[in-house]
């Protein structure tokens, strides 16, 4: 049995105290990178050092907001899983890979803002040419876990339900487009394509180019399947059948693929994916 289950509410969102308490140290892995997140918006407040034409604190905000929003999400998943899978010697495994990869990277992102280099595409040295390597073998680890993790929450729960379906899915779709879209973009030596090497006009919030090509975008959408899927599922009539959310859910997955694989085809070909 899962630790909430689905019969417990229509729409099964844990609190913040049961977050906690299916999984603390994912949970705290969380909170510390919102916390740094935080720190970094204070300090872009005082510093006005520019990297590539944005605040240098600009990368760690965005990357303690994902990596925190990762973690809840895991543990939101996890609260379909049993107490004894997570603390199971291979559960053990599944909870420790992401959380060594998130902190590090996070970490690692903040200093060099700090210091006001590049973090990605930096081979300027020995150093930040391994750290950069050592991302990415964070960072495919922490979307390989995501299918491990979908298949235990296969075996507990009935895939037929459409969040159970949404969040499996989801899951698998982020380490296929997600991880296949970051490493296109790792190899490509940056991320514009025909475009001008500068964020300082990018689209807002998000600084994606607006003149050319950027990688940036397939990757989010890639990466975010896993946050998608979930909520369009819990976003559906709850008078509706199953069935009837199935396919709805099933056509709505069907167009976020085309929608990421778009922008994929996009941004190689050097067109914004909203032109300024």
């Amino acid at each position: 049995m899962s630790t909430l289950g689905l019969t417990t509410t229509n729409t099964p969102l844990p609190t913040l105290t049961e977050l906690k308490d299916t999984q603390p140290l994912w949970f705290y892995a969380a909170l510390f990178n919102f916390a740094l997140m935080s720190l970094c918006l204070i300090a872009g407040i005082f510093d006005d050092r520019t990297f590539n034409g944005v605040s240098v604190w600009s990368k760690p905000i965005k990357f303690g907001l994902s990596v925190g929003v990762y973690f809840i999400t895991l543990i939101w998943f996890a609260t379909f899983l049993s107490k004894e899978t997570l603390t199971s010697n291979a559960g053990k495994w599944l909870v420790a890979i992401p959380l060594i990869a998130g902190v590090v990277e996070t970490i690692y992102i903040a200093v060099m803002a700090g210091l006001g280099l590049a973090s990605h595409y930096n081979f300027s040295s020995s150093f930040t040419s391994i750290m950069y390597a050592v991302m990415g073998v964070g960072a495919w680890s922490m979307v390989l876990v995501l299918p491990w993790m979908g298949y235990l929450i296969a075996k507990q729960n009935p895939i037929t339900h459409p969040l159970i379906f949404a969040i499996i899915i989801g899951l698998c779709v982020t380490l296929i487009l997600g991880g296949g879209f970051g490493n296109y973009l790792s190899s490509n030596g940056d991320h514009w394509v025909n475009a001008t090497p500068t964020d300082a006009n990018g689209l807002w919030l998000f600084n994606w180019a607006r003149d050319g090509g950027d990688l940036r975008v397939a990757h989010f959408f890639g990466m975010h399947a896993m946050h998608a899927f979930p909520l369009f599922a819990l976003l559906l009539p709850r008078n509706w059948g199953e069935k009837h959310k199935l396919g709805v859910l099933s056509g709505f997955i069907i167009c976020y693929v085309g929608l990421s694989a778009g922008t994929f085809i996009q941004a190689i070909n050097g067109q914004p994916f909203l032109a300024g």
